[in-house]
């Protein structure tokens, strides 16, 4: 007798306990967050999102191998196309423009958004960024320089693109000053050629613009000698403004929708076994 009762605590005891952390999961569900919840979140989100099929573009005149000029290709472009059409969205126009006339035509809403616009335009409402720039020195590794961080640029000579000192930060535009070998060009293909041909000790210069240039040159140079990169700068994020909340909410869930699959990855990894070179396909929609 005296055990049963000891054993009749023991499983009641137990019983309480299995049932006091049942209580407990359930009445804090968001720890144990299911999948279906967070879709059926997603889904109402979007349904949310207000009915937007149609999205016109401004951006600058030409980034290889982000955008062309003259094509529709391009890395950055590929990716944008790719998001909206996930999202049954069409990019009605793309207009290539120098900076200050891109920005001006979404200010005076003549397109509905810029592409790679300024941080903290008035009245514009950003994305999240599509893509990211990396910016960083190049040197020949047979030329086995020894640069770790911005200080070390001050002896060498150096050839960035053009502004460089304005986009790189308060800490390379103050070493740039103490180096009287530091100089800039506008043109980034003459950058890639002056490293290979030996009349600059390195360059500053956005990772993918300088391989796609250096597979462009590689008839005409050796550019298949060995070089160093050194990431030094931070990567910059690349976001589209547009003059409406409506259409930059719309777009920046096309863009999510975008990273969520397989494509994003998938665009920038056979960009890069491509060299950055543009795709074989015709789109007419620039102008």
């Amino acid at each position: 007798m005296k055990y049963s009762i000891i054993f009749l605590l023991v499983t009641l005891n137990l019983f309480i306990c299995l049932t006091a952390t049942a209580d407990d999961i359930a009445s804090d569900p968001s720890e144990f967050p299911h999948i279906l919840v967070e879709h059926h979140a997603q889904t109402i989100q979007q349904a949310l999102l207000p009915d937007i099929t149609q999205i016109s573009f401004s951006t600058s005149n030409s980034i290889a191998p982000y955008f062309f000029a003259n094509k529709p290709q391009g890395v950055q472009y590929d990716l944008l196309v790719t998001a909206l059409k996930l999202s049954g969205i069409s990019m009605t126009e793309l207009v290539h423009a120098p900076n200050l006339r891109a920005q001006r035509l979404v200010d005076t809403k003549r397109i509905d958004c810029m592409i790679n616009t300024p941080n903290h335009v008035d009245g514009m409402f950003y994305t999240q960024s599509l893509i990211e720039y990396q910016n960083s020195v190049f040197y020949l590794s047979k030329n086995k320089l020894n640069i770790n961080k911005i200080e070390d640029l001050k002896s060498i000579s150096i050839l960035g693109f053009q502004n460089a000192t304005k986009y790189l930060g308060e800490e390379f535009s103050e070493v740039t000053k103490q180096n009287p070998l530091y100089s800039e060009i506008s043109n980034q293909k003459s950058q890639v050629v002056m490293l290979f041909n030996g009349h600059i000790q390195s360059v500053v210069l956005e990772r993918r613009i300088f391989e796609y240039y250096r597979h462009q040159l590689r008839h005409k140079l050796d550019t298949s000698l060995a070089v160093t990169e050194v990431a030094l700068f931070a990567p910059a994020e690349r976001k589209i403004a547009c003059h409406n909340k409506d259409t930059a909410a719309v777009l920046d869930n096309a863009i999510t929708t975008l990273k969520q699959s397989y494509q994003y990855q998938e665009i920038l990894s056979l960009a890069e076994q491509n060299s950055y070179q543009p795709a074989q396909h015709a789109n007419r929609l620039t102008k």
